[in-house]
């Protein structure tokens, strides 16, 4: 049930802030791993994944560089699969597959990447440019001395990698599924509840005003919320995602997260004969439609939106591009960019794929990534009773439940803990942490 109410003495085994779906996940799995435990979930919107998770692009893939990501994710797409195939809740999965175009210098630079997939399991297919040009209509992939093409460095396409087992989902029909598990197994969720910072106690405490002082060992028990009111709790995971540092740094506990604006356009396709051609390429998939692609300039990528008749683009934005230390409560307040689009996207677009030319959006939307600057890996780190999660931004909804699974380990036995994966791949937390991490970085972020 939805738990609406939090008195001045409700106390928890543990409280996880945040019900997006690495939130919810690391709930569901707590709960599932330990009924006997009472788990409840904060969450400052009305319902789950109101956050960041209804801002992305909700897509998913196991083509990374880091063996890590490919576990991580590999694992989490199989459930997903079960989920849809096997329990029959349609989560809005789509095996439209990730086409990595390449052009001839980073495929050389690719290679071993691309041999690392093949060796670990990663379904992926190449294709040559004489292929891509005849399945992909109106795809430009030598611009022969091009003025503009020039202008901008854009390089030729020499070949595309294609992940099979990639494609898209429906996040607000994943985070329910976690919300509606969760709930059966007697969890609670208070919505509409601010988490405004966590609550230090001094361990063997001596009833002192003021504790805990320096000289006093101390831990986090519980989470004060925004009406006054304090929820106590064994651990507190926080999974607030583009606000863990929010909490975490003024805690005095790195948090290691930097966020940027990302942001999103929907072009419509309708009325445009070769952008409807182009939206239904045929070969790739058994949708019938064009793989998100991923151009070889700035990271620019498409989504094809079949039911809605449109293509998603965006791309990395990461040069000149602030960091945002503690991001703004209304996601509203960040506002995509028209002229991001005319002077960042649209020429690059228009130059490999000519079909785009005169093409605006009808649609526009930002959001905030969530980014673990040292390595774009996740953490799972576990520290004075608290346990966070985060830096996953770009790929919360791909990891979220090996996420969710590496979480619970960590509450129910430490940061030393062994957490096992859908498909019973065992996995140890401890290199998700900090004090022993390692992970090879990740190469391929967009």
């Amino acid at each position: 049930m939805v738990f609406p109410v939090i008195s001045s003495e409700t106390k928890f085994d543990v409280v996880v802030i945040g019900a997006g779906v690495v939130g919810m996940a690391s709930a569901y799995h707590i709960k599932q791993g330990s009924p006997e435990k009472s788990v409840l979930v904060l969450e400052r919107y009305a319902d789950v994944g109101q956050g960041n998770t209804a801002r992305s692009n909700a897509m998913f893939r196991n083509t990374f560089t880091s063996p890590d990501n490919q576990v991580l994710a590999g694992s989490s797409i199989d459930f997903y699969l079960h989920v849809q195939k096997e329990l029959g809740i349609d989560i809005g999965i789509d095996l439209i597959g990730y086409l990595w175009m390449m052009s001839p210098r980073q495929r050389a630079a690719c290679e071993r990447h691309i041999r690392t997939m093949e060796e670990n399991g990663v379904e992926v297919k190449l294709y040559e440019r004489a292929e891509l040009e005849k399945m992909i209509p109106g795809l430009v992939t030598k611009f022969n001395g091009s003025e503009e093409a020039g202008l901008m460095k854009l390089e030729d396409i020499d070949a595309a990698l294609l992940g099979r087992k990639c494609g898209r989902l429906a996040p607000d029909n994943l985070t329910a599924f976690y919300r509606d598990q969760f709930l059966k197994l007697g969890g609670k969720i208070s919505f509409n509840t601010e988490a405004e910072r966590l609550v230090f106690e001094a361990v063997g405490g001596l009833g002192i005003q003021g504790e805990p002082f320096a000289w006093q060992d101390s831990r986090v028990t519980g989470v004060k919320t925004g009406d006054g009111k304090v929820v106590r709790a064994d651990k507190v995971v926080v999974a607030a995602g583009a606000w863990n540092s929010e909490l975490l740094d003024g805690s005095g506990i790195d948090g290691h997260v930097k966020n940027k604006k990302r942001q999103t356009f929907g072009l419509p396709v309708k009325g445009n004969a070769a952008l409807e051609k182009l939206l239904h390429a045929k070969g790739f998939n058994q949708s019938g439609t064009l793989p998100f692609t991923i151009l070889p300039k700035s990271g620019l990528y498409l989504k094809p939106v079949k039911e809605e008749g449109e293509f998603l683009v965006a791309c990395e934005d990461e040069i000149n591009r602030p960091f945002i230390t503690v991001p703004e409560h209304d996601l509203e307040k960040y506002q995509a960019e028209l002229d991001y689009y005319e002077m960042s996207i649209y020429h690059v677009l228009r130059e490999y794929l000519p079909p785009f030319e005169g093409v605006r959006p009808t649609r526009m939307w930002a959001g905030l990534y969530s980014y673990n600057t040292i390595d774009n890996m996740p953490y799972v780190f576990e520290e004075d009773g608290v346990v966070a999660v985060g830096g996953d931004s770009g790929s919360g909804v791909m990891k979220g439940d090996a996420m969710g699974r590496v979480v619970e380990a960590v509450c129910r036995s430490g940061s030393g803990a062994t957490a096992e994966l859908y498909g019973g791949r065992q996995y140890k937390a401890s290199r998700l942490g900090f004090k022993s991490r390692s992970l090879e970085r990740e190469e391929w972020v967009i």
